[in-house]
């Protein structure tokens, strides 16, 4: 016979459709009759306990497995294929106007997209919904800003004493969508440190019409001389010509890179030579150069790169209609021309290893062995180093301030969305350090989207002439070793959690097999089973049923048994009279 007290929970595991169901109805069991034994009473209570835990922990693992399910997905981050325009696209400018035109406008493009993003998502921009922030891996590389550093040039060189920097934190290359075997490991940071410096130290000759008869009395042509070290420029200066002029609306800005090799250094100009110049990547000076003579402005400046204090003359009498004696008071940039120079450097790392390349400038050379030693020995491990160092390096000169500026003018001034009909209408009070760090901010987004361009030639860019630096090399192709390694978020794809996957199939299968315990015991020899498991395999549902009808039956004939004994002894109570 079945034991009594095992019955219910036969009934409610066997007839329960749910665990929870389960656990809920063997945890009601607690609450027994007062009238059960307390020896018994316990005995039921743990019982009671023990299996609602074990049915509780069964819902649980289904809940979680349900949550698990709906995670697994992680969006659309997805690896680019190897395809035949995969590669650094770029068209190279030479002494053709075709050429020249076609490599200006593929420049200006680049700018005007890195431009777009920066204003979409950096610097705490959440997007329009109109320009998508979130197909890089890495929505924007932080960095941080350094007030009052030490000028990057000669003490006397510099305007003020104040210089400002901006460097990176250690982004590795991960984070710029690269997808190698050492992506996480190898990093890099930049600094760029710039302040405002002499302009007068570069002045050549200022033209008059006593110099040019075609020039017109005031019309005066200044001259100013920046040395390259390049045969491209006469004697390897970069000359440039500022207008005297007092009726331009708007801001004329120029910057250039000065890339100087190590062995020019001792030659280069004396003004623009770093304090601190270094011997690796043709590391040399950026400048910017602002005029912006005819911009008016209503209130006086003294920010280095503007600095404003000249009171606008207007002259005598009238202009349409308007007593110039009563003309509001103006003024107007104090020099014709301002200069900011700045020292930009690179340095690259390995985690791993904790090794990190010399500082050097924006084109840095590299050898795997400076990063790990066993790249002397092991090609896998140079392969490693090197594969993504070369996808990275090439681009980072583009990240340079004059590259960020890239020919625009004015218009690449965060001042000029405050210009209106040659009128200044405001400044911020370091307007100079507002345009360096929106500078920074895209020369570090361009590098960002320069790799992501990387993964094919996109539309629109089929400029004659462009060339991809992969694949049209002299010494071979490198397409087949750097295309497919860029990781990037894609709408059209979907990507799983490998560990989500493989949790919720391996304990599901758990479960599942869990529920042919019986069958799997019927599979066990009898001798083996035990008496509980004999009693378990024989109480099916019939059975139980034929227990219980037993054990009522049972109660009854001892309910009924007990009545009859009270009333024998009732009636054998009785006294007999005669």
């Amino acid at each position: 016979m079945v034991p009594t007290q095992t019955l219910p929970y036969q009934v409610i595991l066997r007839n329960s459709e749910t665990p929870n169901g389960a656990a809920l109805s063997l945890l009601s069991c607690l609450f027994s009759k007062p009238s059960i034994d307390p020896a018994r009473k316990n005995q039921h209570r743990l019982q009671s306990t023990l299996l609602g835990a074990v049915a509780l922990s069964h819902g649980i693992i289904f809940i979680a497995l349900s949550i698990l399910t709906s995670q697994i997905v992680l969006g659309g981050t997805v690896v680019s294929k190897a395809t035949s325009t995969c590669g650094h696209w770029t068209v190279l400018a030479n002494n053709e106007s075709d050429r020249y035109l076609a490599s200006s406008e593929w420049i200006l493009n680049a700018t005007l997209d890195t431009d777009n993003y920066v204003q979409n998502c950096y610097f705490g921009s959440q997007g329009t919904g109109i320009f998508d922030c979130e197909m890089l891996q890495s929505q924007s590389i932080p960095f941080s800003v350094f007030h009052n550093p030490t000028c990057p040039f000669e003490s006397h060189v510099c305007r003020t004493d104040s210089a400002f920097a901006m460097e990176t934190h250690n982004i590795t290359l991960a984070q710029l969508g690269i997808n190698t075997k050492l992506a996480d490991q190898l990093y890099f940071r930049k600094r760029t440190t710039c302040a405002p410096i002499r302009e007068e130290l570069f002045h050549v000759k200022t033209y008059t019409s006593n110099d040019l008869h075609w020039l017109k009395e005031g019309d005066d042509r200044t001259l100013y001389g920046f040395y390259f070290g390049s045969p491209s420029f006469p004697n390897g200066t970069l000359l440039h010509m500022v207008l005297n002029d007092r009726l331009g609306p708007s801001y004329d800005l120029t910057a250039y890179y000065i890339p100087l090799d190590a062995t020019n250094t001792t030659s280069q100009n004396h003004s623009l030579r770093l304090s601190d110049p270094l011997p690796r990547g043709y590391h040399g000076p950026s400048i910017v150069l602002l005029e912006g003579g005819g911009v008016t402005f209503h209130e006086k400046s003294n920010d280095p790169l503007w600095s404003v204090h000249t009171k606008v003359k207007y002259g005598n009498g009238t202009l349409a209609g308007i007593n110039l004696d009563e003309a509001p008071v103006m003024y107007r940039m104090d020099s014709d021309l301002n200069v900011i120079g700045c020292d930009e450097r690179i340095q690259i790392c390995h985690r791993s290893t904790n090794r990190c390349l010399p500082w050097s400038g924006l084109m840095p050379k590299f050898k795997a062995t400076e990063l790990d030693d066993r790249a002397a020995v092991d090609v896998d491990t140079v392969l490693d180093i090197n594969v993504p160092l070369l996808i990275v390096t090439p681009l980072l000169a583009k990240t340079s301030i004059p590259d960020s500026i890239a020919g625009r003018g004015g218009s690449s001034l965060r001042a000029s969305r405050t210009l209106h009909n040659g009128r200044q209408l405001r400044l911020e009070p370091e307007q100079w350090k507002t345009e360096l760090t929106y500078w920074f901010g895209l020369g570090m987004a361009r590098l960002q989207l320069d790799i992501y361009k990387t993964i094919e030639k996109h539309d629109g860019r089929s400029i004659e002439g462009a060339m991809n630096m992969w694949a049209d090399l002299r010494n071979g192709s490198m397409q087949d070793i750097l295309c497919g390694k860029i990781k990037f978020r894609s709408p059209n794809h979907t990507s799983l959690s490998f560990t989500g996957v493989i949790v919720v199939v391996v304990v599901s299968l758990v479960l599942i097999a869990l529920s042919f315990f019986e069958v799997f015991v019927d599979l066990i020899p009898a001798k083996w089973r035990g008496g509980r498991l004999l009693v378990w395999a024989s109480s099916e549902n019939l059975a139980l049923l034929e227990g219980k009808q037993k054990v009522e039956s049972e109660a009854l004939d001892g309910g009924e048994m007990k009545t009859q004994e009270a009333e024998y002894g009732r009636y054998s109570r009785v006294p007999v009279t005669d």
